[in-house]
């Protein structure tokens, strides 16, 4: 609307200014299809550069995600890092288990927080602000340009506590790391068949009722050590940043 006004007041005062005798009239004509042209680039120049006639508003999404990680024994929440200086970093996740991975906006004004919870299921909620015009006036007048325009945005990602999070270079470490713990030398079959001995030691002590069923003693054993040797596995990469 605001450039057919204008449009019109550019060809009032040419026309007043071109083709009319000088008169009262004329220069009356003049003057106001002149503030007429003025007053349009004005608003236009502020709703250019100052949004005048919008405001920010704030939605909020919330949506349950799910781990990047091939391994669902073991879920992760990966991160990114965007830029040379490493300061900001996208998060990648999967909005369904069954499509590929997607990650947070790459933008500096997005701005990520992560928390652990004790919820079994990971959700991120965002809060997204963007410049919307006060009302249909204003957006009928400025030809609804600029709405919708992208403000800032932030993501809190809440993830169960049993979700580690790792740099995708951190992710490739630890499942080498991991794939090496499946070929065991001699040396280390013998040191793991220890632990084993020894968390079974704990694990009747904790529960004498257990030394009566081997076989549920050994698998309880086991699965322990192999979550302890997962730990300890995640936090030599993450030493390493």
């Amino acid at each position: 609307m605001i450039l057919w006004f204008l449009g019109l007041m550019v060809i009032g005062l040419y026309l007043s200014f071109i083709m009319m005798h000088r008169s009262l009239k004329r220069t009356a004509l003049i003057i106001v299809f002149g503030i007429g042209v003025v007053g349009s680039l004005l608003l236009i120049t502020l709703n250019d550069n100052a949004h005048f006639g919008m405001v920010k508003r704030t939605t909020t999404d919330e949506q349950t995600i799910y781990t990047a990680s091939p391994n669902a024994q073991m879920p992760m929440l990966l991160k990114q890092t965007v830029g040379t200086a490493g300061k900001h970093a996208v998060y990648i996740y999967k909005t369904d288990p069954k499509k590929k991975a997607v990650h947070t906006k790459a933008d500096l004004a997005v701005r990520n927080k992560v928390v652990k919870t004790s919820d079994t299921t990971a959700s991120l909620t965002s809060k997204t602000t963007r410049w919307e015009y006060q009302n249909a006036f204003y957006g009928a007048l400025f030809n609804h340009e600029g709405a919708g325009q992208f403000v800032s945005q932030h993501n809190q990602l809440a993830i169960p506590k049993s979700w580690f999070v790792l740099t995708t270079t951190q992710a490739k470490q630890l499942s080498s790391k991991l794939k090496a713990l499946q070929h065991p030398t001699a040396q280390q079959k013998a040191a793991l068949a220890k632990k084993v001995k020894a968390k079974a030691a704990e694990l009747i002590k904790a529960d004498p009722k257990l030394a009566a069923d081997q076989t549920t003693l050994m698998k309880q054993a086991q699965k322990a050590v192999q979550q302890e040797l997962i730990q300890q596995a995640v936090q030599d990469v993450q030493q390493h940043k």
